[in-house]
């Protein structure tokens, strides 16, 4: 059997030495007035993750034929650093002055070892 909690150690290492600082945010969902929900969501950070995130270029290889919003770029965040917090139900990621939205998010889970967060995001 693989040894998982190594495996996290060594995904937590990487990202903190090629990563930088970003903040995944997951902001309320309710109407800001409930008379007019056609009005949208209020956006207040109900709850805030800080911790290094490393960003790459997607993959190339799913060619979008559908017209459909693809991801800019995929963010990894090791799970060591999520405070608790279910990250893959959160929406944002600020990077600096860089606000991406969430489009996806998967979590690395082998056996009852949480590694790594990978979001699909977009601008």
């Amino acid at each position: 059997m693989a040894n998982f909690v190594k495996l996290a150690a060594t995904a937590q290492r990487l990202i903190d030495k090629n990563g930088r600082t970003a903040t995944i945010v997951k902001q309320g969902s309710t109407p800001v007035d409930a008379t007019k929900p056609w009005r949208g969501q209020d956006t207040t950070h109900l709850a805030q993750v800080t911790g290094k995130a490393v960003f790459v270029e997607p993959s190339k290889r799913v060619a979008n034929v559908d017209q459909t919003k693809r991801a800019e770029q995929v963010a990894y965040f090791a799970a060591n650093g999520d405070a608790g917090q279910a990250l893959e139900t959160f929406d944002l990621i600020v990077d600096g002055s860089v606000i991406w939205k969430i489009l996806r998010a998967e979590l690395l889970r082998p056996a009852d070892k949480k590694l790594l967060y990978i979001f699909e995001v977009s601008r």
